[in-house]
């Protein structure tokens, strides 16, 4: 179920430090045509690569199938999602 403007879903992904990692995580997100309202990478002091994807709007079960795609890229070591409510629909009266 999605809330359609009140729903983000981030993707938190580990993986090892590779220069191709952060591209195959994108491209999933295009093949199913998922915009990202935003994106970030980073060295970690572990020498990790952390990626984190902010969505708007995915219903539950697109996450759940990035997700998996996600975690079948070779070098990720670690992947998780959290949807959050931004803010409660109005109900009719």
């Amino acid at each position: 179920m999605v809330l359609r403007g009140n729903t983000r879903t981030r993707f938190s992904v580990m993986a090892e430090y590779d220069p191709n990692t952060l591209s195959r995580v994108l491209e999933l997100f295009t093949i199913r045509g998922q915009d990202c309202d935003s994106v970030s990478a980073r060295k970690t002091e572990e020498g990790f690569q952390w990626i984190e994807l902010d969505c708007s709007d995915v219903d539950d079960h697109s996450a759940g199938v990035l997700l998996n795609k996600v975690r079948q890229i070779i070098t990720v070591k670690s992947a998780r999602i959290e949807t959050l409510v931004l803010r409660a629909a109005k109900l009719a009266a």
